[in-house]
């Protein structure tokens, strides 16, 4: 079984046989867990769009519950010291945690992405680290962004991944697309979630509508918060 659940704005669940992958959580309605399925949770960072202390409250779902973060969040707050298992990571590190080997790029916003295999399937989830074209914002600043999030996806393109999600912001107007279109072009993903849409889902129906069908194959068209897809 994979089954990815769309929670809302970058929250993903992702269910195998034996575990639950659950990434940037902080809101939203998750569906019923088995108690006796693992479940991981991953943060990528501390914005609030990312991340609540309230993902302590779910350790009690499952009978085994492990919680992977990124480094900032341990000075960030004292909430994960109550939990039983907390694991927390840098950028470029590699870890091994119960059924899921995780390694991490860097965002160049803040945090990092992160590329989890766990029962023969790899999965991405990129967190803030996104080609960042702001309007009205420095030229440099721009180019800065542009380079450091082409930096780290040299990193993972010899990587094929099962399932993706990749930032598809509609604040950045007329370059919303960037980023997407490179990941796309440049990364081997068979199925890529796009997020971080801040409930402007049209965003995806225009990405659609402006790319060939090579990219829109690939590219799940997320409609609304609680979508399921099963991925053969």
């Amino acid at each position: 079984m994979f089954k990815v659940t769309f929670i809302e704005h970058s929250g993903f669940l992702m269910e195998l046989d034996h575990c639950y992958l659950l990434f940037d959580y902080w809101r939203g309605k998750l569906p019923n867990l088995k108690r006796q399925k693992a479940l991981y949770v991953f943060s990528s960072h501390f914005h609030h769009d990312h991340y609540t202390n309230d993902i302590f409250k779910i350790e009690e779902l499952c009978e085994n519950v492990y919680f992977i973060l990124s480094r900032e969040i341990r000075n960030g707050t004292s909430a994960w010291k109550k939990a039983r298992r907390v694991f927390f990571i840098r950028a470029h590190e590699k870890m091994d945690v119960g059924l899921c080997e995780i390694g991490t790029i860097k965002s160049n916003d803040e945090g990092i992405a992160y590329i989890v295999r766990a029962e023969g399937k790899t999965i991405y989830h990129s967190g803030d680290l996104h080609w960042w074209d702001w309007p009205g914002e420095p030229e440099e600043e721009n180019l800065l962004m542009e380079k450091t999030f082409k930096e780290e996806m040299e990193k993972i393109k010899d990587i094929e991944f099962d399932a993706a999600c990749m930032v598809l912001d509609p604040r950045q107007e007329e370059s919303a697309g960037l980023g997407m279109e490179y990941f796309l072009e440049n990364i081997r993903a068979k199925h890529v979630f796009p997020m971080h849409c801040w409930g402007q889902y049209e965003v995806i129906r225009q990405f659609r509508e402006n790319h060939d069908y090579a990219m829109n194959a690939r590219l799940i068209n997320i409609t609304g918060p609680g979508q399921e897809f099963v991925i053969e």
